[in-house]
């Protein structure tokens, strides 16, 4: 029910819309709404005679009834003649704003019978008949206040809802409700403040705030409505509740409640920013001062400068429910450091007892001392090096023998050559040899014989040669090549035998599987060793439902299942050899697999390879010319295999087929025939190669096949042996992994390698995590076991690089942006925290062994996760593969066949998400590794120096060093974690100490061989297979050798390997940009990029470097030198070098002129490609051949390619070591280049979204030509609105339609779309003529990107224009339509003001007269006045919402940011200082023009040049400055436009440079001089803004009028006891004339003096421009000639005020005088006034009014002394005085103190006081002469 019930009113107090119809009924009260349809009713058939009557009402009174009847009826609900007389004050005012000109509002008023009613109307108006004095309800309880706002509520409702309720009545109820709760509010607070409930009075300030509430002036900005009251009662309901809950419970959880309350309380509709909740925060401090509990203060405490509202929050709530410790961050961190601690606890590890027992075992066992062996090792120089003692270290270190290209001079360089060779995967290593001078092996060749030795007898020569053979029988002189291979394996550690296995079958070579030691004899299994080869190969399924298909595998070889055919030889046969049987059988003989005989440096006597048996895999490619169908492991027992009875057994068992070479079958002892008879009893097949036999039928007996082999044809034989090898695998089922035949090798007594103690437990724990993941579904093994790195961590990405390119900012400042995104990071932290710890069982296993264990354990750990988790990816994958390949497949044959595009919508979905899945299923071991650094950069937040968060990077770091790589950037967020890779590069130099380094990296197309060729380089362990397997960027440390650190001048070279650029499957997730930043990144961080290129064309590599070289240029602050060389892969012409001249000048002039367009756009002085990167074209391109010397899978490496390898490797480092040592950091500097790279990066964002150069220029050829065609729509646009603006404030457009401003800006948007439809086809025909020079496919492919871009670049910029226009129209239409409306409101308020002056004052006096003999409060006093306040507000405020806040500042900030785009440039316009001057300097602001694009100009820049610049730039501030008074006189509001204004401004400044200048202004001119004009003009327009409300705004009018309102009001009711208040006040409006007064008058005394004293000002202008001239030589300034001459107005001036400013502040304290005597005539004039005011009213007996009268006398005697307007001084006129002498008495006294403190103030003045300076009314004078 509403407040209260009112009676019935009678005709003349009821509602404006029925009332003239109801005055025809008699006069009776309504009776309802039935009564008053009923009274319609009757009165339709008269309806249209009474209009008529209306009409010529109208008609008499002149105003036209066409225009008026319509209104009346329609506006306040006329319908007869009568109404009329009925109609109040509220009614007219809205017909008032309607009128077209100002003899209408007579005639309205002589028609409604306005003018005589206005007094009464405006008192039943302001205040109801039956309430004598308006009266604030009483509220003094909260309940009190909510029961109020719940029938505020329901009147509302009532009124809304009642039949035939007009929004009228409505706007009527809101002002009674919005003034009721106002009231309401203001009591209760009133009534807490007395009480000192503090909390309370907040709790409902926060409420009552939150919905519009202003506290300074008790009322609300905006009428109330239901929703608004509604929401203020049900919180302060529920927030009371809460509060007294917790309140009897424990105080600071109700203060908490009280916090959390205020810091999220808001309407559904709104949001609080981080900046209202930190001015709420704020506030309730201030308002608590300092009387919260001291837990709150604490927690607060905490908070504070954190500004993570979301925390603080949380922390409130938690205190609320009572689960809040104070100590609740630091046990949190306690906790997560101790999970951390707990992971690195000491794990279960074999203990040191048990590694001295095998080490002792080893040593007894290795007592047993073969002399033979250990020669050999000494020839080698290999005697330190045995047993196992050659690492990793000796393979990859860089020293002289891996940078030069030759031949081992003596055996013991042979094992160094051998790893240098295999390094470079060249195969042909297999055959090094070393002839020693000691041992020549063969003797020289004599050129000629002599006569004796002609006359020998040929006996002679027989017995002669018998000899030689005999002595060629004999020992060789030189290391057997495969005894060079197995000395080394033999004195090689695990991890080297495991690079140097796969180096080894990369070059297709055999490998070692069983290896007897040379000292004890007992026989290795290297299973370990084999654990890293990679085989992949492809064959055709035989059955199931796949039969007939290809199916591609990729395995570790050693895991795979493969059918074991095993050959060894019984006897010995010196014409057939088993191992050249073999490489013909794998490769048709043009690969030596295994070694034989016959190679290269072969000899008889071999020490190491008997009893070895070697392992080699035929792979078949899925080719009808495969040897075999499927893969087949070849096994070759060295030696008779009658002496190696072990190892054939071993054979036997794992074998799918055996094939044996017998000889010597006649002579067969009794143990070869022993062994026969076995092999021929064994299930397993028998092949017999009797070597003895030929032209022998093969014969078969079970599963025995003999076969003669004697003369036979090698073709036939090897076709006839595979054929049966064939046929024999065919039925036979059984297949072994090496992993599966480690069981049958123990039972044999083998050792294996993987069996050692550190192996075994390392493969333990490897095992046991990677059955963790296996719980999980491998897709969702990241999301689940590696949080750290999923969704969250790319969100902290993002905003992280949002943070400096700061996209989507809306309205926000610069500030205010900043701080919410740095907010929203730390969030974002605390929930990766949240989620990471306490840590899974996975990552807390993963640290806490890495942590523990020692560095060889460590290693076989790395090895063996790597292992298994390939393991556990690579099924899943080729599943997934083989479906998205199906799938994808489809969709193309649905392209063909033009399937409806739904279908293939629903394929592509399906594609994507296939894409997604295989995505989140690789997962590797480089995973695991992300995610401790995410955990470490999660962790630092928290800013703790305990010993495990240190450990974590040491784990990273010894890893480098160990020779693993380690994730530089992450290629899935394509981020740099860089807190994290500097935390590994601090621990690098604490474990090595701040090295040299010498940075290469290594970039390229996906695919092209970037890491192989780094691994065949360097011996490194990068990922290699086709596709994208690299992600992101990887960094590896190699060492130099201690003799070539001095010669080359660093000691560790950083490789870095980068994923693929250009890949197909990211294409669509912003690829151009990634690739772009990446390899802008590598280039810029190394000092050599390798540039690899497959094929001859270097286009896509191209685009790449043009795009880093314009962000190099970009870059200013970092301080780079890199420098490129550009390899050619797959070019297989040794003559290519040669034959590609001109395509190496191409290039460079492609690059050149890339570089030089760059150069131009971004103002830099720059010719070539290599003044950015270094780059010679003549010694910087490389051409390598094809890596595989035939097909692959089993096709060896080129050796070609291996040459070329060696032949970069040495031209890179002889370029290291040419360059400065001013380019080679130490670590420490590449830690801090890193991170100054990175963050320019982030700085960054333009250049990396365009494909090349080109682009970019054709972008910013387009961007001006846009810019051009927005300001024009805009410019047009603005001149529109200031025409509409003036129309409406004449009162000439009442209302504007979207149609109608569309068609005002037709024309213009016409004319512009047909500039752009030309623009665009001039564009066309430039490519369309370019296109006829066409040559090669690539530039076919490179002109229909270019039409690709212009039809892009049509439509986008079309659809930005078109978007533009739209948003434009928007604007202006809502400004236009709020135009209108405050028009209205002004209208209203202007007709009022007078009114409710007098009716203020009128109610004071009768309040008076009321409460005269009593003495009132001074709230008392408030109260009343604030009622009334109440009434005005909510009579002139609006049911919409207050006028919008416009964010000046931010908007320039965001205009500025499109508009230059700088990287870095938001913190240039945060660190602008707003105080700054715009400071022409040459050398910063001019530049050369240029000839042909590139040649500087000749010319130097004359001072005349510079006059001009700087004229220029005087023109372009004066123009702007301009522009704003102009705006400011006009008294316009702010508009986004003007800053386009300002911007449109400098460019066409820049632009008026004369085209024949010899220089021009650079970007750094527009960007300072733009800067400077924009935080000048920002000042101004809030002023202005500020200006524009107080002036349009009824609510923010009277805000500023309230005080003076109030005053009136307290001294009207002081009444005669209010002559001392009478006169302060009118001092005080005296005081501010008075002050103007004297300034005004004191510039033009001084003006004046200086002028009679001064020769220079007296006379003409010539005599001071003489003056000026004379003072030029006498200063001896050069520099004040520079100014005269260039700009002679402002040093005109400048001398004027030089002089004036001297004269005045020369110590004499002349201004002061000036001043006081200025003060002393006025004051003497205003007490004249006084005098003479007083003596005319003592003489008017007949007047009353006498207050008003000595007003009227006082100010008309100040008339032409001071600018007093009597409308200021209304409020005093009605003040009951009689003793008018006590009056002036009063005044006098008030006039002598304001006196005093005038001149107190002038004491200190100084020129800047005065609105109007003497040097300006003497400047002016001058200038007009």
């Amino acid at each position: 029910m509403p407040l209260e019930q009112e009676k019935p009113q009678p005709l003349e107090s009821q509602g404006c819309i029925k009332r003239g119809c109801a005055a025809l009924l008699p006069s009776q009260e309504l009776q309802g709404t039935e009564g008053e349809d009923m009274a319609f009713q009757e009165n339709t058939q008269e309806g249209d005679a009474k209009a008529q009557l209306l009409a010529e009402e109208l008609e008499k009174e002149g105003l036209d009834a066409g225009y008026w009847l319509p209104k009346v009826m329609q506006i306040v609900g006329i319908k007869c003649r009568e109404a009329p007389q009925h109609l109040e004050q509220e009614d007219y005012l809205q017909l008032e704003c309607e009128v077209r000109h100002t003899w209408e509002k007579k005639a309205l008023q002589k028609l409604l019978k306005i003018t005589d009613k206005v007094s009464s109307i405006n008192v039943k108006w302001i205040f109801k008949a039956q309430h004598a004095l308006p009266r604030s309800p009483k509220v003094t309880q909260l309940k009190e206040l909510i029961k109020t706002l719940q029938q505020m509520k329901e009147h509302i409702h009532a009124v809304t809802e009642a039949s035939g309720s007009s929004a009228s009545a409505v706007h009527v109820a809101k002002k009674k409700a919005t003034m009721t709760s106002s009231l309401a509010i203001y009591s209760l607070l009133q009534s807490l403040r007395e009480k000192d409930q503090k909390e309370m009075e907040l709790l409902v300030l926060l409420i009552a705030t939150s919905t519009g509430y202003q506290v300074e002036s008790s009322t609300f900005q905006h009428l109330l409505g239901h929703p608004e009251i509604q929401y203020m009662a049900k919180e302060m309901e529920a927030a009371h509740e809460e509060y007294v809950n917790l309140k009897e419970q424990d105080a600071d959880r109700a203060e908490a409640s009280l916090l959390l309350t205020g810091l999220t309380v808001t309407p559904e509709s709104q949001e609080l920013s981080p900046e209202q909740k930190r001015e709420r925060l704020v506030f309730m401090e201030d308002h608590m001062k300092g009387l919260w509990s001291t837990q709150i203060k604490n927690l607060l405490q905490k908070h504070r400068g954190d500004e993570d509202w979301e925390r603080l929050e949380r922390d409130l709530n938690s205190l609320i429910s009572g689960s809040l410790d104070d100590k609740w961050d630091q046990q949190k961190m306690e906790n997560i450091l101790r999970d951390l601690e707990d992971s690195f606890a000491t794990p279960e590890h074999p203990s040191q007892s048990q590694s001295k027992l095998d080490s002792s075992e080893s040593k007894a066992n290795e007592a047993i001392v073969n002399q033979e062996f250990l020669q050999l090792l000494k020839r080698l120089g290999l005697q330190s090096r045995y047993p196992r003692k050659m690492g990793m270290g000796d393979f990859c270190t860089i020293n002289k023998t891996s940078l030069q290209d030759s031949q081992p001079s003596k055996e013991t360089e042979l094992p160094l050559y051998f790893l240098q060779k295999l390094l470079i995967v060249h195969y042909r290593v297999r055959y090094l040899t070393c002839w020693d001078e000691k041992n020549p092996g063969l003797a020289p060749v004599p050129q000629t014989r002599s006569q004796e030795e002609q006359s020998e007898s040929f006996e002679n020569f027989l017995d002669n040669l018998t000899e030689a053979a005999t002595e060629l029988g004999g020992t060789d002189g030189h290391v057997h090549p495969i005894d060079l291979q197995m000395a080394i394996f033999h004195c090689a550690d695990d991890f080297l035998r495991q690079t140097l296995a796969t180096k080894l079958a990369f070059c297709q070579l055999a490998l070692p599987l069983l290896v007897p030691n040379p000292c004890t004899s007992r026989i290795e299994f290297l299973l370990y060793a084999l654990s890293q080869i990679q085989r992949s190969w492809k064959e055709t399924e035989k059955s199931g439902k796949q039969a007939g298909t290809k199916s591609y595998h990729n395995k570790l070889i050693f895991q795979a299942q493969t059918p074991i055919v095993s050959f060894f030889r019984i006897g010995s046969s010196a014409s057939s050899s088993k191992s050249q049987l073999l490489n013909t059988l794998l490769s048709r003989r043009k690969h030596d697999t295994f070694f034989h005989r016959h190679c290269r440096g072969s000899t008889r006597e071999r020490l190491l390879m008997e009893g070895v048996v070697e392992i080699a895999w035929y792979c078949p490619r899925g080719s009808p010319d495969d040897t075999f169908e499927c893969c087949v492991a070849f096994c070759n027992l060295h030696g008779d295999a009658r002496d190696h009875g072990a190892q054939l057994q071993f054979l036997q068992e794992i074998s799918a087929v055996n094939v044996a070479l017998v000889s010597d079958l006649q002579h067969m002892d009794s143990r070869g025939k022993k062994l026969l008879q076995g092999l021929w009893q064994s299930e397993r097949p028998l092949i017999c190669l009797l070597t003895e036999k030929e032209n022998m039928a093969a014969g078969r007996s079970r599963r025995t096949i003999t076969i003669g082999i004697k003369n036979r044809n090698e073709a036939e034989l090897i076709e006839q042996l595979t054929n049966i090898i064939m046929d024999l695998l065919e039925g036979s089922n059984l297949r072994f992994s090496l992993d599966a035949c480690v069981d049958k090798a123990r039972q044999h007594g083998f050792v294996v390698d993987a069996d050692k103690p550190a192996c075994v437990t390392a493969k333990a724990k490897a095992k046991e995590l990677v059955d963790l993941l296996k719980k999980e579904k491998l897709s969702e093994i990241k999301s689940q076991l590696l949080p750290l790195q999923g969704k969250l961590w790319n969100e902290w990405c993002k905003k992280d690089k949002e943070l400096t390119r700061l996209q989507e900012q809306g309205d926000k400042s610069i500030e205010h942006h900043f701080s919410q995104i740095e907010n929203e990071k730390k969030a974002i932290r605390r929930k990766q925290l949240e989620q990471a710890f306490p840590l899974n069982s996975l990552m807390k296993s993963f640290l806490g062994f890495l942590q523990t264990q020692p560095a060889d354990t460590k290693k076989y750990f790395l090895q063996w996760m790597k292992v298994l988790m390939d393991e556990l990816s690579c099924g899943p994958l080729e599943e997934l593969r083989r479906d998205y390949h199906k799938l994808w497949s489809e969709i193309q044959a649905g392209k063909k066949n033009q399937e409806k595009n739904s279908v293939n919508a629903e394929l592509l979905s399906r594609l994507d998400a296939l894409s997604d899945e295989i995505n989140n299923s690789s997962i590797g071991l480089e995973h695991l590794l992300r995610e401790v650094g995410k955990i470490y950069e999660a962790l630092e937040l928290m800013e703790t120096d305990n010993y495990s968060f240190v450990k974590l990077p040491e784990i990273a770091a010894e890893l480098m060093v160990s020779g693993y790589p380690v994730e530089l950037m992450d290629g899935d967020a394509s981020y740099l974690p860089l807190r994290w890779v500097g935390a590994i590069f601090d621990s690098l130099i604490e474990r090595l100490g701040d090295k040299r380094v010498f940075v290469l990296s290594v970039l390229g197309i996906q695919s092209s061989g970037k890491s192989t060729l780094l691994n065949a380089m360097f011996g490194l362990q990068f990922n290699v297979s086709a596709g994208r397997c690299t992600r992101g960027a990887f960094m590896q440390l190699i060492p130099v050798g201690k003799e070539l650190q001095q010669d080359l001048g660093f000691d560790f070279v950083l490789v870095v390997d980068t994923e693929g650029l250009r890949a197909t499957e990211m294409a669509n997730k912003q690829s151009l940009n990634h690739d772009n930043e990446l390899a802008t990144f590598v280039i810029g961080v190394s000092n050599m990029t390798v540039i690899n290129v497959f094929g001859e064309n270097p286009s896509e590599m191209q685009y790449v470097l043009q795009i880093a070289v314009q962000a190099f240029l970009r870059m200013k602050k970092v301080n780079l030198s890199p420098s490129c060389l550009l390899v050619h892969q797959n070019v297989g012409e040794a003559t290519a070098k040669g034959s590609n001249m001109e395509g190496r000048r191409r290039l460079q002039e492609k690059l050149d002129e890339m570089t030089v367009v760059a150069a131009q756009q971004e103002f830099c002085d720059i010719s070539s490609f290599s003044d950015v990167i270094g780059f010679d074209v003549n010694t910087h391109i490389h051409y390598f051949t094809h890596l595989w010397e035939g097909n692959p899978p089993m096709a060896p490496p080129n050796p070609t390619y291996s040459q070329n390898v060696q032949q970069l490797k040495s031209k890179i480092f002889q370029a290291a070591k040419e360059q400065s040592q001013r380019s080679i950091l130490r670590l420490s500097s590449l830690k801090i280049r890193i991170g100054d790279l990175w963050n320019a990066l982030l700085n960054e964002n333009f250049v990396f979204s365009f494909k090349n150069s080109l682009e970019i220029a054709a972008y910013r050829k387009l961007e001006s030509a846009f810019s051009q065609w927005t300001w024009r729509l805009r410019s047009h646009i603005l001149d529109v609105q200031m025409r509409l603006d003036n129309k409406i404030r004449n009162g000439d457009l009442q209302n504007v339609t979207r149609e109608h401003l569309e068609g005002l800006v037709q024309e213009t948007s016409d004319a512009i779309e047909k500039e752009v439809e030309k623009y665009f086809e001039e564009d066309k025909e430039l490519v369309q003529e370019t296109s006829d020079d066409i040559e090669t496919e690539v530039e076919k492919c490179i002109e229909g990107h270019k039409k690709h871009w212009i039809h892009l670049s049509k439509s986008c910029t079309q659809l930005k224009l078109e978007t533009l226009k739209e948003c434009l129209l928007v604007e202006m239409m809502k400004k236009c339509e709020n135009l209108i409306e405050l028009q209205k409101e002004q209208k209203k308020l202007d007709a009022r003001n007078l009114e409710y002056e007098d009716e203020l004052l009128r109610r004071s006096r009768e309040l008076a007269v009321t409460l005269k003999g009593r003495s009132l409060s001074e709230r008392e006093l408030k109260d009343n006045f604030t009622l009334v306040w109440n009434q005005w507000i909510a009579e002139v405020s609006h049911a919409a919402c207050p006028p919008d806040q416009v964010h000046i500042d931010a908007e320039i900030e965001d205009v500025l940011l499109k508009h230059f785009k700088e990287p870095g440039f938001y913190e240039r316009i945060r660190s602008f200082p707003k105080e700054r001057r715009f400071s022409f300097d040459k050398e910063k602001y001019i530049m050369k023009k240029k000839y042909l694009g590139f040649i500087p100009d000749p010319r130097n820049i004359s001072s005349v040049d510079v006059i001009i610049f700087q004229l220029i730039t005087v023109q372009i501030i004066a123009n702007v400055r301009a522009n704003i008074d102009e705006k400011e006189r006009e008294k316009r509001d702010y508009s986004q436009n003007f800053i386009h204004e300002i911007l449109n401004e400098v460019q066409k400044g820049v632009n008026s440079v004369p085209s024949n200048a010899k220089c021009t202004f650079n970007k750094e001119y527009s960007i300072d001089l733009s800067l400077y004009l924009c935080k000048m003009a920002a000042e101004r327009f809030k002023t202005m803004h500020e200006a524009f409300q107080k002036a349009n705004y009824p609510a923010v009018y009277l805000s500023s009028k309230r005080e003076d309102f109030f005053q009136c009001f307290l001294i009207s009711f002081q009444g005669s006891a209010s002559i001392t208040s009478f006169a302060g006040f009118l001092c005080d409006k005296v005081e501010t004339a008075l002050r103007r007064a004297v300034y005004e008058r004191t510039a033009k005394d001084i003006a004046e003096d200086i002028q009679g004293k001064f020769p220079d000002f007296q006379g003409k202008r010539g005599n001071l421009e003489v003056s000026i001239l004379r003072h030029l030589p006498e200063e001896e300034y050069f520099e004040y000639f520079t100014q005269y001459l260039t700009s002679p107005k402002e040093f005109f001036w400048s001398y004027i005020e030089t002089r004036v400013e001297s004269y005045c502040l020369d110590g004499s304290r002349r201004l002061e005088k000036f001043l006081y005597s200025s003060l002393n005539r006025l004051y003497r004039n205003i007490l004249s006034a006084v005098s003479l005011s007083t003596q005319i009213v003592k003489d008017r007996k007949d007047r009353e009014d006498k207050v008003s009268l000595w007003l009227d006398e006082f100010c008309r005697e100040l008339t032409e002394v001071i600018s007093l307007p009597r409308s200021d001084l209304k409020g005093l006129e009605h003040q009951e005085v009689t003793d008018i002498e006590f009056l002036s008495s009063a005044v006098v006294e008030n006039l002598a103190a304001l006196r005093g403190r005038l001149m107190k103030e002038f004491a200190d003045a100084d020129l800047s006081s005065f609105s109007r300076k003497p040097q300006t009314i003497l400047a002016e004078h001058f200038s007009g002469l």
